[in-house]
């Protein structure tokens, strides 16, 4: 693997090979297939075909995503404390997968039982993937910081990462349905997609061989320590409320499609057109960020979300032409929410290194994904609990019109408020800017000159 010195001189200040950026990335499209699976259909999985009510579907949701958030701090600052030979954060990668991929395909299986039998099963089998997932994602994300220091190549590199996650987004919003409808199971379209998740692994374990340094852990304190760190807390809120909106429109959408729209034979295509279109304006989300400051471009994009998320909240039933094109529209803001803050946490965890001096990557990639988790869980309860307030009726073709209501609500009015609270925040309150990130690398850069060559910058 080859990268070449692009900072000034400044230590760890890399651009990434393609190879190297394209390989690291490529492990986003397993998890986004396995997480657009269950963002998109996991609920309505559950209330229509394993015949749970909808606020008991969402309950099991909240409690199977609560046990996520709790064992992702965990699972970061046992990776920050581990030293195994072939790096910390790819040794838990490497034997996470395996039970983490067979765990996605068991969760479609319809459960045996029927009742809060059901509703139990579904909640146990949720844990177990899960945990398998956190031991996986949270090292993953853990990698970024390790490769490259700098500034505008780890929006580059998490570029490339979302890019790879919008694809397996559209494999799993056109896969699922289509599997599904071909071999008439849930569980056969989740075996098949499963298969399609170890590639990416294997190259990414492959090409970042050699690059996964152990921590400087020293005395970095408890896993919830790094909430102590304002950059991170400012770069956590921007990413809950664009996460947030991700995780329950994609929730949302297959009623809106269906109840709303009138279309629900048209759901894989509407999906691919929201992925396709993220996809597409990724590149621009990167050099918008590259122009101006990470922050101000996360606040447009939100912005510009919110506006078109209530414009389609408005439309008519059954104008499906239109919440295409506003689905198109959606895309920047989508493209945005997956990149940005992933591309300004690297950021924080350098500036904690400069402060502190020792590394709590595990620990900061671990909060976030707590963080992350906590904010989906009551979002996804809330939604359950809305539906049946509602009046939504399970497994039903027509909805009442107090229900049709709800989802409408829950399309635009809901979402916009939390990406306009996303906005005034990123503008209000920035994390880690340009020119702050430029003057913690001079006093590294101060730092090697004095005590000569750090041992554990990344190497080629």
């Amino acid at each position: 693997m080859t990268v070449r010195e692009d900072g000034g001189g400044l230590p760890g200040a890399v651009r990434l090979s393609p190879g190297v950026r394209q390989g690291y990335g490529s492990a986003a499209f397993a998890i986004a297939v396995a997480n657009s699976c269950m963002m998109f259909f996991l609920l309505k999985f559950l209330v229509d075909g394993a015949g749970l009510a909808p606020a008991t579907a969402g309950t099991v949701l909240m409690l199977g995503k609560a046990w996520d958030a709790i064992t992702d701090p965990v699972a970061g600052r046992l990776c920050d404390r581990t030293r195994s030979p072939i790096g910390p954060r790819r040794a838990w990668i490497l034997g996470g997968s395996v039970p983490w991929i067979l765990l996605f395909a068991l969760l479609w299986v319809r459960p045996p039982v029927s009742g809060l039998a059901a509703a139990a099963w579904a909640a146990v089998m949720l844990v177990l993937y899960n945990t398998a997932y956190t031991v996986v994602v949270v090292p993953y994300g853990a990698l970024t910081p390790v490769l490259t220091r700098d500034y505008d190549e780890r929006t580059r590199l998490n570029a490339a990462r979302m890019a790879w996650s919008m694809a397996g987004g559209l494999v799993a919003g056109i896969g699922m349905p289509v599997l599904q409808r071909a071999t008439g199971s849930h569980a056969a379209a989740a075996a098949i997609l499963a298969v399609l998740m170890v590639p990416p692994v294997v190259a990414l374990l492959a090409v970042t061989r050699g690059r996964d340094r152990a921590a400087e852990v020293g005395s970095g304190g408890a896993p919830f320590g790094v909430l102590g760190v304002r950059a991170f807390r400012r770069v956590a809120g921007l990413f809950l409320a664009g996460w947030v909106v991700v995780a329950s429109l994609s929730a949302i959408l297959p009623f809106y499609v269906q109840h709303v729209v009138g279309r629900p034979d048209r759901l894989e295509f509407m999906l691919a057109a929201v992925q396709l279109s993220a996809l597409a304006f990724i590149p621009a989300v990167a050099r918008l960020a590259q122009r101006t400051e990470k922050h101000r471009a996360y606040a447009a994009a939100m912005a510009s979300w919110a506006v078109v998320m209530v414009v389609l909240s408005l439309l008519p039933e059954g104008a499906f032409g239109l919440v295409v094109a506003l689905g198109l529209l959606a895309g920047f803001g989508i493209a945005a929410a997956h990149v940005l803050p992933w591309s300004m946490l690297p950021d924080v965890v350098e500036a904690d290194r400069v402060d502190h001096g020792v590394e709590r990557a595990g620990a900061f990639y671990g909060m976030m994904t707590f963080i992350e988790k906590i904010g989906v869980a009551l979002a996804l309860w809330g939604l359950g609990l809305g539906l049946q307030a509602a009046g939504y009726v399970e497994g039903a073709a027509t909805q009442p019109a107090g229900a049709r209501l709800a989802i409408r609500l829950l399309v635009g009015p809901a979402p916009a408020l939390v990406l306009g609270l996303g906005a005034a925040a990123a503008l209000l309150w920035p994390p880690v800017t340009r020119e702050a990130h430029r003057a913690m690398l001079l006093r590294i850069a101060s730092r090697a000159r004095r005590s000569g060559p750090a041992p554990d910058e990344p190497g080629g």
